[in-house]
């Protein structure tokens, strides 16, 4: 008699078992509660730049960290982000071995599109240094993220920068395609 109640009990067992997890990570994408987010950001892309005056565009691509970077913000920065629920605030920095260095506050907000893709809209300021100039400016970017587990994302998508110099040094417009990152929520 007892046999007969063993397999039916192991089901239910299983099929609850199972129900609790898949509910808890249905839906991991739209970020119910505070998280934290640590980033790893434009490490690689296709960088379209135009500075101010005559003969002043470029195209340059970038596989992996710096590879050739023409402007400040193209340099592979890490990123820092607390998440309340959709809402993101946070801060992006990166520096190269040439005495070129980037901070960039930002705002953005996640779209949970499906439960492995979402759509992370940010904007914000920037200071980037190289030497002898200063540049300031502002930044968007609209990455698409995949996310292959609940607390990793891969980013990618069109970033755009604006930025003013001081005189002599003309400012620039770059505009990335795409930007490739990625992304671990703690």
């Amino acid at each position: 008699m007892l046999r007969r109640w063993i397999l039916p009990c192991l089901a239910v067992l299983t099929l609850s078992l199972t129900s609790n997890v898949a509910s808890a990570h249905e839906r991991y994408y739209e970020f119910d509660g505070t998280h934290f987010a640590l980033s790893i950001e434009r490490f690689m892309a296709l960088d379209y730049t135009d500075f101010e005056g005559p003969g002043g565009d470029k195209a340059v691509g970038r596989f992996l960290l710096n590879g050739s970077e023409l402007v400040p913000t193209s340099i592979a920065r890490f990123g820092f982000d607390v998440f309340i629920r959709r809402l993101s605030i946070g801060l992006a920095g990166g520096a190269t071995t040439e005495d070129v260095g980037i901070i960039a506050p930002r705002v953005g907000y996640m779209f949970g599109l499906t439960s492995q893709l979402g759509l992370w809209l940010r904007g914000g300021g920037f200071y980037a240094s190289v030497p002898g100039v200063n540049y300031f400016g502002l930044y968007a970017e609209a990455l698409l993220g995949f996310f292959p587990y609940p607390n990793v994302a891969i980013t990618f998508g069109p970033t755009l920068d604006i930025a003013f110099a001081e005189d002599p040094r003309p400012g620039y417009v770059s505009l990335g395609i795409p930007q490739v990152g990625m992304s671990f929520w703690l």
